[in-house]
């Protein structure tokens, strides 16, 4: 807060801030992807974790940082503030689809692959046309599905992929965006 009144010995330095005020916080979001996990013979075969993306978009840097190192022109990452249905799909149809594809066992890739979604306005119609497109590609029978609205017992994401992590946390203070994303993908990925 810029209006708290600090008292300081002559010998104290005034404290480092690291932002001007609590709204200058960048906020990142992330596309968490996750399965049930499958078993052979009591042998996991299947983590069931298929992704944590975040969502950014990369631009080239317009002036150099010194406190990140940062050069003018290196590729600089920017989260993304306006979270809408075209980014979305974007993200679901570049990222996601791919990384299932990569990850899902073999043996059950004709059986149909739900991506349960709440009722956000932001996420994908149910029959979106342009992802039903790309979702049956390769073999896959990939659909979307919404949660039931208002019902927290359905709520997969809060029951089984979080509270999974909660126990894990990442392990270092991260001060930028490019150091935020690989330590929360390292805390997800602990299992694999």
């Amino acid at each position: 807060n810029l209006k708290s009144i600090i008292y300081l010995l002559p010998e104290e330095d005034d404290p480092y801030r690291t932002c001007k005020n609590k709204n200058y916080i960048s906020r990142l979001m992330f596309l968490c992807v996750c399965a049930r996990p499958r078993f052979r013979d009591g042998e996991c075969i299947f983590y069931g974790r298929i992704g944590c993306f975040p969502l950014v978009t990369y631009e080239t840097a317009q002036r150099s940082n010194a406190v990140t190192g940062r050069v003018r022109g290196d590729m600089a990452m920017k989260p993304i503030t306006s979270i809408t249905r075209d980014v979305i799909r974007e993200f679901m149809i570049n990222q996601v689809l791919p990384a299932i594809r990569a990850k899902w066992p073999r043996e059950v890739v004709g059986n149909p692959i739900f991506i349960q979604q709440d009722n956000a306005p932001s996420h994908l119609k149910l029959d979106d046309p342009l992802f039903c497109e790309h979702a049956k590609r390769d073999g896959f029978d990939i659909r979307l599905i919404s949660q039931p609205p208002n019902s927290p017992d359905f709520n997969i994401l809060d029951l089984g992929f979080f509270s999974s992590n909660s126990s894990n946390s990442i392990p270092r203070a991260c001060k930028t965006i490019q150091d935020l994303v690989p330590a929360v993908q390292q805390v997800v990925f602990t299992h694999d």
